[in-house]
């Protein structure tokens, strides 16, 4: 009777086995067929998992004609490191050290170092080395990406410094909080041109959300990298400037004040938009090209010299672009470089000032002129940029814009002047002076 009762039981469990057992059968459907890999190529399929990425490497202006295998089956870094992957092959089956299958690499794998690395294939080639970032320690400071690249290495979305890379190398989507001073102050000390009082203040933030496809693997043609979606605040103070003049008072663009107004020599104390050799001023932008120029010509005039001179060359028969680069270090960074004002115009540079300002009006003053810009070396660059600018915005000078002449030729004029450009006239001006997009200056 035992017996009868456990039948049942039996065929209920027998067909629960089979329907559970046809499940797995059919999901795995295949999985003990072992795909060969004792060749020397890849029969793995990577992008029937990864059809995403295959996609965005299609659309993608460098590296289009790369296999998978050529970034995650590297097998010798540009930096020496080596990496051996499980392998198959005449002489039996070998298990991978770094990497079983496929490596994660970071850009500076084939951009770093001296360029040189060896493939999947074991074929040895050259990938354009990362200026600066290729060097120990990521090279020197005027590197101007260099902290970015510093502070990638604390995040953990991809290896190593390989945000900063993805950042503007692709159409990877990103969201930066910048956070500065919101204004420097300072006191220029009687006729001795002495750089006291000097303080930061308050705190300036603004946040930018780049979005894109997102897709870190669809790199972008250098010429469609957009500084100025990074770089927003200089993107306002260059392009919409502060509304107070003519010149929107175009905060990180400096004016450059002359003497001599034009071939006519009329002593107006002009800065006009054509220098002597009858083109645009090398700091000024015209409004009609300003949105578009910003992100090309302008920035690398002064971030990139070398750059600028390459893709401008005619402009050096008219500005002496050999010297400006020999001044700076645009010629061993990868993108841009940060300088300083007196890069270009300090003691004994291409641009020094010292001779201009000598016969630029009664009160030239070039030795104060001088002694102040030395004292400027000491601040972080930003500040020293923002004391050049203190004199050289447009804001700071309008009353010549505003058709009052008496703003500068007059008693009231040699007051609100003479701080700055007189030998003997001895007392304190105090300056104001906005971080951007403002810019705003003001004198007391």
């Amino acid at each position: 009777m035992k017996a009868i009762h456990i039948i049942p039981l039996l065929l209920a469990v027998s067909a629960l086995l089979l329907l559970t057992s046809t499940n797995v059968v059919t999901l795995f459907q295949g999985s003990h067929q072992i795909i060969e890999i004792s060749g020397n190529g890849n029969n793995i399929n990577c992008t029937s998992c990864h059809p995403q990425i295959a996609d965005q490497l299609r659309r993608s202006a460098i590296h289009s004609n790369f296999k998978c295998e050529e970034c995650h089956r590297l097998r010798q870094t540009a930096e020496g490191k080596t990496i051996v992957y499980a392998e198959h092959n005449a002489s039996g089956i070998f298990a991978g050290n770094q990497s079983h299958a496929a490596y994660t690499p970071r850009c500076l794998d084939c951009h770093g170092g001296n360029g040189i690395y060896v493939n999947y294939t074991g074929e040895t080639r050259k990938a354009p080395v990362a200026k600066a970032f290729n060097e120990s320690n990521y090279g020197s400071d005027y590197s101007a990406h260099k902290q970015f690249v510093l502070d990638a290495l604390n995040c953990n979305l991809s290896v190593g410094e390989n945000e900063a890379c993805i950042a503007c190398h692709t159409n990877y989507s990103i969201t930066i909080d910048y956070s500065y001073f919101w204004n420097v102050s300072y006191t220029k000390s009687g006729s001795s041109w002495t750089l006291a009082n000097f303080n930061y203040n308050g705190t300036r933030t603004y946040s930018v959300s780049y979005s894109r496809t997102g897709a870190k693997h669809e790199f972008l043609n250098l010429n469609d990298i957009d500084c100025t979606k990074c770089h927003k605040n200089i993107y306002d103070a260059l392009v919409n400037g502060t509304s107070d003049s003519p010149y929107n008072d175009l905060a990180h663009a400096p004016v450059e004040i002359d003497y001599y107004d034009s071939a006519a020599v009329k002593k107006d104390h002009d800065w006009p938009i054509d220098n002597y050799w009858g083109h645009t001023r090398y700091h000024y932008i015209p409004s009609t090209y300003r949105a578009s120029w910003v992100n090309t010509t302008y920035c690398i005039k002064c971030h990139n010299v070398t750059r600028y001179a390459d893709e401008n060359p005619s402009d050096a028969t008219t500005y002496n672009l050999n010297s400006v680069i020999s001044d700076t270090n645009s010629t061993s960074v990868h993108a841009v470089e940060k300088i300083r004002c007196t890069t270009c115009h300090g003691y004994g540079k291409a641009k020094d000032p010292y001779s201009v300002i000598s016969s630029s009006g009664y009160w030239g003053n070039e030795n104060g002129h001088r002694a102040f810009m030395n004292q400027t070396e000491s601040k972080a660059r930003t500040f020293s940029g923002d004391l050049c600018m203190g004199c050289h915005e447009a804001a700071g000078h309008k009353g010549w814009e505003d058709g009052w002449c008496n703003g500068c030729h007059s008693y009231h004029g040699y007051y609100d002047c003479g701080g700055c450009h007189s030998d003997t006239y001895s007392y304190n001006i105090s300056i104001n002076i906005e971080s951007e997009p403002s810019g705003n200056v003001s004198r007391s």
